[in-house]
């Protein structure tokens, strides 16, 4: 079939034209206002992922000092939130020492140093922030009465935002960003600074873990043999930050060192006071039923006082436990007659015990109770790493989820804002060239504004959509059968306005026995509408043919869509096309036009689609 198209000529008088395009453009515009209002927040928001992982990877890079994290933090602190300066201060529990700051002036910073450290108080903000263990957000520090103002003179600053640094609740010190203007600062700065904050919490808590260690690594490399076998077990320990892992390496390790026969790991339910068995070395699976099946309460036999008393227990002879005893009879039977049981305590609060029998009678020398508990005390630093690297994992596979899921989004919206679009920026040229050739000098510039808005905001959508197919990695198709031939007359019907501009024919060749197609009908739309699109934009006095012919195969038949022009053909850059005899060269990839081409005319992006 072949139909030319017609422009239409306009119904409405003069008069109601403008009024018309102003309605259009006030939408637009609108439209223009809301991308723009969310590409800034996505702009942000990659900035504040950016700045995060970057702090991340200071953090790693530097586990024995602090310093370098919290100059990265007040840095960035004044970057993301529009800042003057930013401070932060380590409080101790009684003062609040001055850590690090950016941008202060030398007149500030002497003030600052002559001021701490310092008792916290309602003075300054960061003193309010250890106070009241919440953030400090204030607007005008001249209007404050309570706020000492000379610091803030000498820094030049009208507006303080303070955060303080949690550690299981209780401060440990401080987070500000001043700005010179007065004003309140926004929720999501005051979010963004308390990610900052727990961000210096993690570098403060691995570099406090890592000193530890040292420390104790430290004193057993000065001790006897066994204890350099013990240092081994923390390097095998540190290779794994699976928590089961680390747990079964514990008890494995235990067992060898106190020449032991076989070991058990608990870890305590502090609200439910009981002790779950969570890994065993060399202990029987009747035994370990037992206990699975009626786990140790607290104050219940050797391992059950570990929470009452928090240091080592040792019963010698396992004959003179209580008879009524649950696991016994089975130790017993098992030929066990001995047994040590160690507490897991991190600033004194008990994680689990560490429980090691022996088939032999008798009290566990000093040595090896001093043995287990270094051990034990190491233990504990891996199970906190191996927690706190869980907890890293379980966050950013929740930020990488949530940056599928925007950009999946963007994905499927940016295709169905581009066909409308298209239509509008057509109906846009053939109204400004009527306004143009009916000498309507008051309607051309206001057309001229509305055009160039819709150019520009199909612009941005194609980056939109560029980079959501690449952050989402891939397109979900929805499969349906449906009639090819109606779908070619819709987009036939979409783009004659256009064709009818650049004074092109349309002609749509569709085969009677093409029948139905079985195919995502959303993306073979637009697949066919981006091509015949092009081709019209690109073609001048020419003539666009969109075609579509069933053709049959060994693996069965296949439908073949093709959009061939009269226009100027593939950039020189890219490889010719396979020519055939007539003019008309097939559109399968990127076409761009050169340098004679005229480029007001607008254009999308043509992607290689398989159909």
């Amino acid at each position: 079939m072949k139909a030319k198209a017609k422009r239409p000529l306009s119904a409405e008088s003069p008069k109601t034209a403008p009024s018309e395009v102003r309605d259009l453009e006030k939408r637009l515009a609108e439209a223009l206002g809301q991308l723009q209002t969310r590409n800034r927040e996505l702009a942000e928001a990659q900035e504040q992922q950016t700045a995060t992982a970057e702090i991340l990877r200071v953090i790693s890079s530097s586990p024995t000092d602090v310093q370098p994290v919290f100059d990265m933090i007040v840095r960035s602190a004044v970057r993301l939130c529009d800042g003057l300066h930013s401070f932060m201060g380590r409080f101790d529990g009684e003062l609040i020492h001055f850590a690090a700051q950016y941008n202060y002036t030398p007149e500030a910073l002497q003030m600052v140093q002559r001021m701490y450290p310092r008792r916290p108080d309602r003075q300054q903000a960061a003193g309010r922030a250890i106070l009241t263990g919440d953030v400090v957000n204030i607007a005008d520090v001249q209007a404050d009465s309570e706020y000492a103002t000379d610091l803030a003179v000498a820094g030049g600053w009208g507006s303080i935002l303070n955060v303080p640094m949690l550690r299981e609740g209780k401060p440990i010190g401080t987070i500000g960003v001043t700005r010179r203007q007065a004003g309140r600062f926004s929720d999501a700065q005051a979010d963004l600074l308390r990610t900052f904050a727990d961000q210096a919490v993690i570098a403060i808590e691995n570099v406090r873990l890592f000193k530890e260690l040292q420390t104790r690594t430290e004193a057993l490399s000065r001790s006897v043999s066994k204890l350099q076998a013990l240092g081994e077990v923390g390097q095998a320990i540190s290779s794994t930050l699976d928590l089961q892992t680390v747990l079964r390496t514990i008890v494995a390790r235990a067992t060898q060192l106190s020449d032991t026969d076989a070991g058990l790991i608990y870890e305590y339910d502090e609200p439910r006071e009981i002790f779950l068995p969570r890994a065993a070395e060399h202990l029987e699976a009747e035994i370990l039923e037992i206990m699975l099946a009626t786990p140790v309460r607290k104050g219940e036999g050797v391992t059950g006082r570990l929470a009452e008393r928090l240091e080592p227990v040792q019963l010698p002879d396992i004959l003179e436990a209580p008879a009524e005893s649950r696991v016994r009879s089975a130790l017993v039977r098992a030929g066990y007659r001995a047994l040590l049981a160690l507490p897991l305590v991190r600033e004194g609060n008990l994680l689990g015990g560490l429980t090691v029998i022996r088939k032999t009678t008798g009290a566990f020398a000093p040595e090896v109770i001093e043995l287990l508990q270094t051990f034990a005390a190491q233990s504990v630093l891996a199970i906190q790493n191996a927690r706190l690297f869980r907890e890293i994992q379980e966050k950013s596979a929740a930020l990488a989820l949530a940056s599928q899921h925007k950009s999946q989004f963007l994905a499927n919206m940016s295709h169905e804002l581009r066909t409308p679009l298209n239509a509008i920026i057509g109906v846009s040229e053939i109204m400004l060239e009527d306004a143009r050739e009916l000498d309507r000098p008051d309607e051309v510039k206001p057309l001229e504004r509305v055009l160039r808005a819709g150019r520009h905001l199909l612009r941005l959508i194609n980056d939109i959509l560029d980079l959501s197919k690449i952050e989402a990695g891939k397109m979900e198709l929805q499969l349906e059968s449906f009639p090819l031939a109606p779908l070619l007359e819709e987009t036939a019907s979409t783009i004659a306005t256009l064709a009818a501009a650049n004074g092109n024919v349309l002609d749509v060749d569709c085969a009677a026995d093409v029948g139905t197609i079985h195919a995502d009908a959303t993306r073979v739309r637009q697949a066919l509408l981006n091509l015949a699109s092009n081709a019209v934009k690109f073609t001048k006095d020419g003539r666009v043919t969109m075609t579509a012919a069933r053709v049959a195969g060994g693996a069965g038949d296949t439908i073949v869509l093709r959009v061939s022009d009269t226009g100027i053909g593939m950039s020189q850059r890219r490889p010719p096309p396979r020519r055939r005899p007539s003019r008309a060269r097939p559109r399968r990839g990127l076409v761009r036009p050169d340098a004679t081409h005229d480029r007001s005319s607008s254009s999308t992006t043509m992607r290689r689609y398989a159909i």
